[in-house]
């Protein structure tokens, strides 16, 4: 078993309980664990039914209180599932019995070792299978997480969190690595902790989720995170009540940050303003100035006639932005650019309007409303206001933003429509019933199967029949069977078009 550097406080120190971080690949059972942990208090399941933030429950167990943080599975959380795990004294790493090392799995072995944070293994689901899954054991041996039994020194639990069994077996565990990590805080003096996240409350303004890993915290205290700071103006508890006490890791709400503030980060107490100290970045170095050739002139000339969609992002949690600002980023091809113009917390002001205006921007929003003053300008002037409550829904719809730009680039020539009307298996493959509602489909055609307008795969007819008998070429009006080589998910009412493409005439 491993132990985690504890904080070099030179004040008396005290026993503290631990904080443990619960990660794994999507869909294999955080949550569902964290509702088994709280019994009464059920957690309330987020669109789509897949958690999307980071979140603290302080949890009273038979060796008293424990603070769990709840993280995203997806991709897309990896940074804050880093800035998670790099502060937590323990890692519950869930693998699901029926599933297995995925992903995310092996991503969150590699940030726990990275910062040195010991891990303990529960497999879950095992409710769902006959026995213990060895060969899970056996893949996790290949990066050093070998079960005592097997004669390693990692702690695993084989766990139900929909029953509940085992449940016990693993508080055990964590009380057992609490112990050896042996943790320890200073109760007195200035708080230091570190921020999990930040949004805007309505009435209160930000509001930043914090966890105070010494010290104490009292309403007034002046917080400095980097070169952002602030003065608490209340203090509240897990659940909402303003406290005046704060307490050592448990999970805290404060206001009087600004929203600017960067999550995942260290926060320390100043005595006041005067005493921040700006933290030194390295300084930006001068770029010495060159005589351009042709060839730099060409290549700038093809970068400035880059196709751009300009993209106004508003969202209700930093970590939302934060999360958004790398996926959207990582978007943009070679053809075009996703410009973003604005990306903040809050809900849709007149400004975003207006600035949508002037930019021709697309409006997107994340669990993020409008006053009706924002929805009645934004009708005036024609502007969608795009939400979603599923950050990979947002994901999709710049997915197909960008690819309707790109084919608005060239000159597309439909020769020919087919509708899906049934959908018959074969055995090695799926043979679409279609109709042919618009010009002639032919054997080994270029197509895009569309599905509701949307364009779902590329490919190129297989083959052709009526009846049983393979044909080269189908006319409007007629019925045929038709087979899209390496492609089995076609679905009825699907549009198969058959097309040509030819690139548009330059612009002057």
């Amino acid at each position: 078993m491993t132990t985690s550097n504890n904080i070099n406080i030179k004040s008396e120190k005290i026993t503290r309980f631990p904080i443990i971080t619960i990660a794994g690949h999507i869909d294999h059972g955080k949550t569902t664990l964290l509702n088994i942990l709280r019994q009464n208090e059920k957690i309330s399941k987020e669109h789509g039914g897949i958690t999307q933030y980071i979140k603290p429950y302080n949890i009273k167990t038979k060796f008293g209180n424990m603070t769990f943080l709840d993280t995203p599975g997806h991709f897309a959380f990896n940074s804050i599932r880093k800035k998670s795990i790099k502060y937590s004294d323990i890692v519950i790493l869930i693998i699901a019995a029926d599933d297995g090392i995925k992903p995310q799995t092996i991503e969150t072995i590699e940030i726990s070792k990275k910062y040195n944070i010991p891990i303990i293994v529960a497999i879950n689901k095992i409710d769902k299978i006959d026995k213990t899954n060895e060969k899970i054991i056996t893949e996790l041996s290949k990066y050093n997480l070998t079960p005592e039994k097997w004669g390693g020194d990692t702690l695993m639990a084989f766990i139900s969190a929909k029953t509940g069994k085992g449940i016990d077996d693993l508080i055990d565990l964590i009380n057992l690595q609490t112990e050896i990590l042996d943790l320890k805080a200073n109760a007195d003096g200035p708080a230091d902790g570190f921020i999990l996240d930040n949004r805007i409350d309505k009435g209160k303004g930000p509001i930043a989720t914090i966890i105070i890993l010494n010290g104490i915290l009292k309403k007034g205290d002046v917080i400095q995170i980097k070169n952002t700071y602030g003065k608490v103006k209340t203090i509240l508890d897990d659940f909402g009540h303003e406290i005046k006490n704060s307490h050592i890791a448990t999970p805290l709400y404060i206001t009087g940050l600004p929203n600017s503030i960067e999550i995942g980060e260290r926060f320390n107490i100043k005595k006041d303003i005067k005493d921040i100290t700006p933290i030194k970045t390295e300084p930006t170095k001068t770029k010495v100035k060159k005589k351009y050739d042709i060839t730099d002139l060409i290549k700038n000339l093809k970068i400035t006639q880059q196709q751009k969609i300009n993209i106004i992002v508003k969202a209700d949690v930093q970590g939302s932005i934060n999360v958004l600002k790398e996926t959207i980023n990582e978007l943009p091809t070679d053809k075009i650019k996703i410009n973003i113009i604005k990306i903040e917390m809050g809900h849709f002001k007149t400004s975003d309007i207006n600035l949508s205006v002037t930019t021709n921007a697309i409006l997107i929003g994340f669990n993020v409303k409008c006053d009706s003053k924002t929805k009645k300008l934004a009708e005036n002037n024609s502007i969608k206001i795009n939400t979603f409550n599923v950050i990979y829904d947002i994901i999709d719809y710049i997915k197909n933003i960008i690819e309707k730009k790109i084919l608005d680039e060239t000159k597309e020539n439909i020769t020919g429509v087919a509708n899906v009307k049934r959908v018959f298996k074969q055995e090695t493959s799926i043979i679409a019933g279609c109709i042919i509602t618009h010009g002639k489909i032919k054997q080994n055609a270029k197509i895009k199967i569309f599905r509701k307008n949307n364009i779902i795969h590329d490919g190129i007819i297989e083959s052709i029949k009526i009846f049983k008998t393979d044909i080269n070429e189908v006319k409007a009006g007629n019925e045929c069977g038709i087979i899209i080589k390496n492609y089995n998910n076609i679905q009825i009412n699907d549009k198969i078009k058959i097309f040509s493409l030819q690139n548009a005439p330059e612009r002057n």
